[in-house]
């Protein structure tokens, strides 16, 4: 039982939903430090409301990429670095299970929101749709654009707790909050498709890194990763945080620019590399800068 519970964790790629669930949390949190935070679910006060959500929006996340994993089988099979996961292994037959798994997290997640705010519920049906359908399911394996048609996804967690606390169907704080997360995706993914770009050649998956020139790909993240900080300065100009909010996310936003420069004039794998490595903290920061100085 114990071994089934945690085959079906590692099919939920945990450590890919955390970061997304985690900037609902951030968003949610910033709600009510700002004082917006007026949604009450079944008469419930604000922290129980946010708490109620944030247990959908993760196990809907969890069942979301169940539902990727089910569809991406046939790639994880032929790629190193996915081969080992539940479904390529062998671990779940027949796959159909994990494919009903995901399902059934997922859509019991959106009718969850969907009662504690119709605006939520339908923000987290956009990224549920993104990434299922739009992204592994029709152009993943098509164009090498995927991931720009695929990253709004990972935006609409901030969306969806924001809107969840509140009732409000849109914020610019929240807004600028999945920007950041937007932006940040292709980024992060195109760096590890350089890293791995053998392997997603294999599977016949067209990762900008694998069809266009090592330079081309490593220019198209650098300039990318260069509007993090106008996002960032943009969220700061819009909320009402305390002086550290400013002074922390200038020093993230001066090193990232640095990297990024770096990349962008003189491309090297290792470059890449230490850009890829330095997206993650400094998203991480910025979401919990965000929510800590908030007033």
């Amino acid at each position: 039982m114990l071994e089934t519970l945690k085959t079906y964790l590692q099919l939920s790629k945990p450590r890919v939903g955390g970061l997304l669930a985690y900037s609902g949390l951030a968003s949610g949190l910033a709600a009510l430090r700002m004082g917006f935070a007026s949604n009450s679910f079944l008469g419930l006060g604000s922290l129980e409301t946010l708490a109620l959500t944030m247990a959908a929006l993760t196990w809907g996340i969890l069942g979301a990429n169940a539902v990727t994993c089910y569809i991406d089988r046939d790639i994880d099979a032929v790629m190193e670095r996915t081969r080992r996961r539940p479904l390529p292994a062998g671990k779940i037959k027949p796959p159909e299970k994990a494919l009903a798994y995901g399902l059934m997290l997922s859509l019991s997640a959106l009718i969850l929101l969907l009662m504690v705010s119709f605006y939520a519920g339908l923000w987290f049906a956009f990224g549920l749709l993104d990434s299922t359908l739009i992204y592994n399911l029709l152009s993943k394996r098509k164009t090498s654009w995927n991931i720009i048609l695929g990253s709004p996804a990972g935006g609409a967690p901030a969306m969806t707790v924001w809107s969840a606390v509140t009732g409000q169907p849109f914020h610019p704080i929240p807004f600028l909050m999945a920007a950041l997360i937007v932006l940040w995706t292709p980024s992060h993914i195109w760096s590890l498709a350089i890293r791995y770009a053998e392997d997603y050649e294999r599977a016949g998956v067209p990762m900008l890194p694998v069809k266009a020139r090592f330079e081309t790909a490593a220019k198209c993240i650098a300039s990318t990763v260069l509007l993090l900080p106008l996002f960032s300065t943009l969220l700061g100009l819009a909320g009402s945080f305390h002086p550290a909010f400013y002074v922390i996310a200038a020093a993230l936003n001066a090193a990232l620019i640095f990297l990024a420069l770096r990349l962008l004039w003189e491309p090297s794998h290792g470059r890449a590399w230490r850009l890829f490595k330095f997206t993650s903290p400094y998203l991480a920061v910025m979401l919990t800068i965000t929510f800590l100085f908030a007033g």
